[in-house]
């Protein structure tokens, strides 16, 4: 997906500040019934931006009962928050789609230009399964690859796609 500028992403910014001070509903772990292992990274980063990770019900943005914010990557500590670009494992459910989007900002409105991507992508984890979902941000592209981690060797997980249009939740995300 091309990265964009301009006034929304600006607005944007503002929205995602505020989300990284603390107001996101954090993500707990299933209490019951079968998990998969998913770790979560992002590569590509520039100095002064960050990239959200939320979690969706469903490909129709519904809540999560869960909670919304898997990650936090930022090239800096906000509060003292920002999880590891190499990733940060969470336990989620197995047997139903795993709905997540990485929500990508770069810039401050007002001082320096801004750029901005979003990108949902869907999967079903299987019980026991390790899996990989890792945000890739290159020049004006970014990426989103979901691979399966089973056994030492990446495999791509079939099934993955793409979810349009994009699940995001700017007010506690």
């Amino acid at each position: 997906m091309k990265i964009s500028g301009g006034m929304m992403q600006k607005a944007s910014l503002v929205i995602g500040l505020a989300l990284l001070s603390g107001c996101a509903t954090h993500y707990a772990p299933p209490t019951s019934g079968p998990t998969a292992t998913v770790t979560f990274g992002a590569s590509g980063i520039p100095m002064g931006a960050w990239v959200l990770v939320q979690n969706y019900a469903s490909e129709r943005c519904e809540p999560s009962p869960n909670g919304t914010r898997l990650a936090t990557f930022t090239t800096t500590a906000v509060q003292g928050k920002g999880d590891p670009h190499a990733g940060v494992s969470r336990a989620m459910p197995a047997g139903q789609p795993a709905v997540v989007t990485f929500a990508y900002q770069a810039g401050a409105a007002g001082f320096t230009d801004t750029a901005a991507c979003t990108l949902t992508q869907a999967f079903v984890p299987e019980a026991g399964g390790k899996y990989r979902v890792s945000f890739v941000q290159s020049g004006t592209m970014c990426h989103v690859s979901v691979v399966r981690e089973d056994g030492g060797a990446l495999k791509p997980v079939p099934g993955a796609k793409a979810v349009n249009p994009v699940c995001v939740n700017q007010i506690n995300g």
